[in-house]
């Protein structure tokens, strides 16, 4: 039966048309899993998102365009070396504590413990890593010696955040999501005040040392969850024989750590390209803004379709085509209404995107339309990433994501030096349309069962002349017309894309 918070929170605040589709959820078991899934995944994150993007405008606004670059390109850093680090721990647990948790208890114990171990022994040998290189890459790739003392401490967040991270993939492994939404929420109202509080006492280094407080806090409290969540669900939390089942880090976690090793370091250097530009901190500043108004959505996502690995997984491992199926119509439902909208919207009105952070921000059309191209990208194709795990073709998404890397480094190269950061938004976008359209036919041709009720080819295509037409169509105009018509095109785009998916997408069933 469905919970009471989340039956109380459609009784009483949804609108009365919802009810029938409330009672459509009740009768499907699958249905239910989904949006339970995804209501607690946003309950909490809500909030601490919310709060992290008040507080990213405000340091952005202390630290001015050049330090809030520098707070950028120290957090890619950190990124590029935590794709190691992760070794796709999180999607490794997530995926088999999703499929044994029920079938084989002792199984799902065995790779959680395989996870946390690997986790540790992966994020310590990178973060020494980090701490021993900072200062040639402060000096010799960054152009800034004095962020070396910044990127030691930030070797210390890589740590908690990539063990975390496992743990956090655990917590997906065993659909508690309710628990993650508590993480969240916690850690990001304690997170807020550090943050502010960093920056007006320490500046750069401050906003470092707060970000080392939120990832402790948010690691002590996954840590807990974890071991109530085995307790719940009686698998073992031990660590006998963890090494049993090393398997699974040389069929899945080996080839998933590669794929972001294709992605990872590019998009680093193609950061750090832009950095060593003649003005290139306060382009990163500037970019570093535009694009945490843009990943807003993007999370938001994230937490709706946090059930999806688990479930996609389940019904992949027993053939069930028609339940995935249904799973997948909600999956591209949600990430088209989520992302699409808001992403039309502020490519038509792109003053919109940096008028929080202030004139010094203000301008860069270009980069705006260009990162919100690729948010309409996310949108169309952010499913796809689910599919190929719970398919297992973790291969296939190396090799995807390694020719994505090279063409993105390859445009970056020319487009950067040129178009400063309206280039390396341009080359984010143009790389992702490339080449995310064979990975659509790659799966269409090797599991065309699976996604044959999705009309995604009549999305694309439509989506992206919407895009096209209205962007062209509104160059010229004013500010307060571009925003009308923003407005306007972002409620036609929800409205055909539902159109497309009506009579086919719904509520899934069991």
């Amino acid at each position: 039966m469905p919970s009471v918070a989340l039956k109380s929170w459609l009784v009483y605040v949804a609108p009365r048309f919802l009810k029938p589709h409330w009672d459509r959820l009740e009768a499907s078991p699958l249905g239910y899993r989904l949006a339970k899934g995804a209501f607690w995944s946003l309950a909490g994150a809500l909030i601490s998102r919310s709060l992290g993007l008040v507080s990213s405008i405000l340091v952005a606004r202390m630290l001015k365009k050049v330090g809030f670059g520098e707070l950028g390109i120290i957090q890619n850093t950190v990124g590029l070396f935590g794709t190691f680090a992760g070794f796709g721990l999180g999607l490794t647990a997530t995926k088999f504590i999703a499929e044994f948790r029920r079938t084989d208890p002792s199984k799902a114990g065995r790779i959680r413990a395989l996870s946390s171990v690997t986790a540790w022994i992966t994020s310590g040998l990178a973060a020494s890593a980090l701490v021993l290189l900072s200062p040639w890459l402060a000096r010799h790739t960054l152009a800034a010696p004095q962020l070396a003392g910044a990127l030691r401490v930030g070797a210390l967040f890589l740590l908690l955040t990539t063990v975390n991270g496992a743990q956090i993939g655990a917590l997906s492994g065993f659909e508690a999501f309710r628990s993650i939404a508590k993480i969240n929420l916690v850690a990001g109202v304690l997170s807020f005040p550090a943050m502010l509080a960093g920056v007006y006492y320490g500046g750069l280094l401050g906003a470092i040392w707060a970000l080392v407080f939120s990832a402790a806090i948010n690691w002590f409290l996954s840590h807990v969850a974890v071991r109530r969540e085995c307790h719940g669900s009686n698998v073992p939390f031990s660590y006998t024989g963890l090494w049993s089942e090393a398997g699974v880090l040389w069929t899945f976690s080996l080839p998933s750590v590669l794929a972001g090793a294709a992605t990872g370091p590019v998009m680093w250097a193609a950061n750090a390209i832009l950095v060593n530009q003649p003005g290139g901190y306060a382009e990163m500043g500037v970019y570093n803004a535009a694009l945490r108004i843009k990943q807003m959505p993007e999370m938001i996502l994230g937490l709706v379709l946090a059930p999806l690995l688990p479930v996609l997984s389940e019904q992949f491992g027993t053939k069930a085509t028609a339940g995935y199926n249904k799973t997948l119509r909600y999956a591209f439902t949600m990430s088209l209404l989520v992302i699409v909208p808001v992403s039309l919207l502020q490519a038509i009105a792109p003053s919109l995107t940096l008028l929080p952070y202030g004139r010094e921000y203000s301008g860069n059309e270009g980069l705006v339309i260009w990162l919100m191209l690729h948010g309409v990208l996310i949108g169309l194709f952010s499913p796809f990433a689910g599919i190929l795990a719970s398919m297992n073709r973790m291969w296939f998404g190396m090799a995807f994501n390694f020719a994505w890397g090279a063409l993105y480094l390859l445009l970056c190269l020319f487009l950067v030096p040129k178009y400063g950061n309206s280039g390396l938004a341009a080359t984010l976008a143009i790389t992702h349309l490339t080449t995310s359209i064979p990975c659509l036919i790659y799966i269409q041709c090797k599991e065309k069962a699976f996604i044959a009720d999705v009309p995604l080819w009549t999305l694309v295509c439509g989506v992206l002349l919407l895009f096209g037409i209205t962007v062209v169509v509104a160059q010229g105009m004013s500010n307060g017309v571009r925003a009308v018509m923003g407005v306007a095109a972002a409620l036609l785009c929800a409205y055909l894309c539902v159109r497309v998916l009506r009579g086919r997408v719904s509520v899934p069933r069991a």
